[in-house]
């Protein structure tokens, strides 16, 4: 093993996880898209054809829903979520940034621990699609997956902060 290697396995993160932040970008955007058509398609169905689409609802509340927890992560990585920043002096930037990391890494580890047996467990299926209700309870899980590698990435190699905003 080089001296080099674990600044190399950093590295190989650190685009991968660049990667994973703009393919769930993309997909949330497409399920966005797909929400546009399905409410268009319902819309209408109900007001020209007199015929509702009763699945219409159900399907765009899971796609919201799942577009959402996709776009997380990547919220994360580009640095966008929402924050308190009380401490802006140097000093506490380090000390902030690892207490933000740990909470986050916690809340993730927790609801991933509690969420991933609940999807075993239902046997539960949605009333209009008839899909497994894991489906759409998944997207809570892979969502927190995601924020924890996007924290992570993002704690290695941290946004630059957004010049286009204004100062207040």
């Amino acid at each position: 093993m080089t001296a080099t290697t674990p600044a190399r396995q950093q590295n190989v993160f650190l685009r991968w996880s660049r990667r994973l932040a703009d393919a769930t970008e993309w997909l949330a955007a497409v399920i966005l898209g797909l929400i546009i058509v399905v409410n268009l398609t319902a819309v209408v169905a109900r007001y020209i054809f007199s015929s509702p689409v009763g699945w219409s609802e159900e399907a765009m509340r899971y796609g919201i829903v799942w577009a959402v927890y996709l776009a997380a992560g990547a919220t994360f990585r580009h640095g966008e979520q929402m924050a308190i920043d009380l401490f802006q002096h140097p000093i506490f930037l380090k000390i902030s940034a690892n207490i933000s990391l740990i909470a986050t890494l916690a809340l993730s580890g927790v609801v991933v621990a509690v969420g991933f047996p609940f999807l075993l467990d239902t046997g539960q299926v949605s009333p209009s699609i008839r899909i497994p209700m894991w489906i759409p309870y998944a997207s809570v899980v892979v969502g927190y997956l995601m924020i924890a590698i996007q924290a992570i990435a993002a704690y290695f190699d941290p946004p630059a902060p957004n010049r286009g905003e204004e100062e207040e």
